[in-house]
């Protein structure tokens, strides 16, 4: 039967050459989206070894000196480190509250602020990294608060896990790897990059996590910095809560009695919001859910018109063949064969464009002009968008796929108009 009609398509060249022209152009359009999607859904099912859930960032504010509550004692360095201790042991003893962490300059998971740092290995000074510098308050808890975990997501971690020293510092494993080459990095010595002399001594590694949640895992290094009078004004409090608690009506109670209780000394609450909604607020601000947008909407239109277009086809061309379409069924063709036979006529339509599509596609991959979401340096084979190949069969047999569903659709109203036609008025037509 294939064989068959691919015949009778090759008589009727010239019309089934305008659908395959318009199928042409969409599968290489809706490929070019597809890749970009694809990518994307691969970089969000990357294991993220943090978890930003239930977990709020406190913001406190000081009262100027004109304001009526301003207390000039209060600013004293020993005072202001009082005060703010009074406000993190509040928060701690808050019911619900499991953990209380700070963190410095921008630290923020999922936040707008990059602070990027590189170093080297004091041993083999040809390996360095470069990544994310997050500075944190040892003596709260910032890891427990975000979920971070070590051996790929079997134990999760606190700050009291290590033994931190001045010059300490935690790499994450994608580090480790890069300065160690996979060598136990406990106990190894980084220095701070080129033309900088400053050692540290590396006190424990953990998982990789990623910066947005659209993005591969990226390079971390966390290093110590104690609460002081002199820092403590560009610190950044964040909160864990139990998760059985319910996000909207916790936090609303949260702020509430927090209030009063945090207006400690000159300190005040300005604000208190979830981390979730950061991240999603920095996300929205580069334009990622714009871009994801604009393309889906694309491709549902590419797909929509083909829709239409092979619809409107088979409908007209159904119409000027009754003649033989009842003369099949006079001679003994049955509904589902006739039915079968004008959707494998739309089916070989597609097979003959896949591979002048897969060529004009193979040109952008070959220029570079497809875009492969958070690679940062070389291609990396761990990751499946940096096999070129792989990546280019699976996109291109997701894109077929769909294209396939789109047609056999648009084709299956008329099909069945033509597969009810009766011998009768074959006959007639005749």
């Amino acid at each position: 039967m294939w064989t068959s009609i691919l015949k009778q398509m090759w008589n009727r060249k010239r019309s089934n050459s305008w659908i395959a022209l318009e199928l042409l152009l969409v599968f290489c359009l809706t490929w070019y989206i597809m890749d970009y999607l694809f990518v994307l859904a691969y970089n969000y099912h990357i294991p993220n070894h943090r978890n930003v859930e239930n977990t709020l960032q406190v913001n406190l504010s000081e009262f100027d000196k004109d304001h009526p509550k301003y207390n000039a004692e209060a600013d004293e360095p020993e005072t202001l480190e009082a005060n703010y201790s009074r406000i993190l042991q509040t928060l701690r003893n808050y019911p619900g509250i499991e953990a209380v962490g700070v963190s410095y300059d921008g630290s923020t998971p999922g936040g707008g602020s990059y602070y990027g740092r590189g170093f080297r290995s004091v041993k083999d000074t040809t390996r360095d990294a470069s990544g994310q510098s997050i500075t944190i308050d040892p003596e709260n808890d910032y890891f427990k608060v975000f979920g971070f975990s070590t051996d790929n997501g079997k134990k999760m971690i606190s700050n009291k896990d290590f033994e931190w020293v001045p010059n300490g510092i935690i790499l994450s494993r994608s580090v480790a790897n890069i300065l160690f080459a996979g060598d136990n990095a406990f106990g190894r010595e980084v220095e701070g990059g080129r033309g900088s002399e400053q050692k540290f001594v590396v006190i424990g590694v953990i998982d990789d996590n990623k910066r947005f949640d659209y993005l591969r895992p990226q390079n971390y290094f966390y290093l110590p910095r104690r609460l002081s009078a002199e820092n403590l004004k560009r610190a950044e409090i964040s909160v864990r809560y139990n998760s059985s608690l319910s996000d909207t009506k916790f936090t609303e109670q949260f702020k509430t009695d927090m209030v009063n209780s945090l207006q400690i000394g000159n300190f005040y609450l300005l604000s208190i919001v979830p981390y979730s909604k950061i991240g999603q607020d920095i996300i929205k601000r580069i334009g990622v859910d714009n871009d994801i947008r604009l393309r889906v909407y694309l491709m549902i239109f590419f797909l929509l018109c083909t829709f239409l277009c092979v619809m409107g086809a088979f409908w007209y061309r159904i119409s000027l063949r009754p003649n033989e379409i009842g003369l099949r069924k006079a001679v003994g063709a049955t509904r589902v064969s006739i039915h079968t036979s004008l959707i494998i006529e739309g089916v070989w339509v597609l097979l003959l464009v896949t591979l002048p599509a897969m060529l004009i596609e193979f040109q952008f991959v070959h220029a570079g002009l497809i875009e492969t979401v958070g690679r940062r340096d070389e291609p990396n084979p761990a990751y499946l968008p940096d096999r070129t190949l792989v990546r280019f069969v699976l996109t291109n047999a997701i894109t077929f796929t769909f294209l396939l569903i789109v047609i056999v659709s648009a084709i299956w109203l008329p099909a069945q108009k033509g597969a009810s036609l009766a011998p009768a008025e074959a006959l007639h037509y005749e």
